[in-house]
């Protein structure tokens, strides 16, 4: 079964990619407000990705096949940050169409951009 980095391996990527020896005095003075901002920005990411595994799995989506699922959320999160209301299902609705062409499950699409959105 592939392994899917979760927040947590995210998370401590940054933190071992990030020794302030090596990236300087500058960067050891503000790491503590970096790796808080790696952590909140890095949160929704995870949170869409643990998500869609849990309802994929739920419904019995080999794991194999839950790479496009994960692009999906990814994308609805990103246009969430941005729109609203009218706009966003309008680019649900979208993103909806493109990722069935993909090979994804219209049913699938729709609960998972449900739970995200709503309506």
């Amino acid at each position: 079964m592939p392994m899917t980095k979760g927040l947590r391996d995210r998370f401590e990527k940054f933190t071992g990619k990030t020794p302030p020896d090596v990236t300087g005095s500058r960067y050891a003075a503000s790491k503590a407000m970096a790796v808080a901002r790696a952590w909140e920005f890095a949160s929704p990411v995870g949170e869409v990705v643990e998500l869609a595994r849990d309802v994929l799995e739920a419904e019995g989506v080999p794991a194999g096949q839950h790479a496009v699922y994960y692009a999906f959320v990814q994308k609805v999160r990103k246009a969430m940050f941005s729109h609203r209301w009218t706009t966003l299902s309008k680019i649900v609705s979208g993103l909806k169409s493109y990722f069935v062409q993909l090979g994804a499950d219209p049913a699938l699409l729709d609960k998972l951009s449900k739970l995200m959105v709503g309506g």
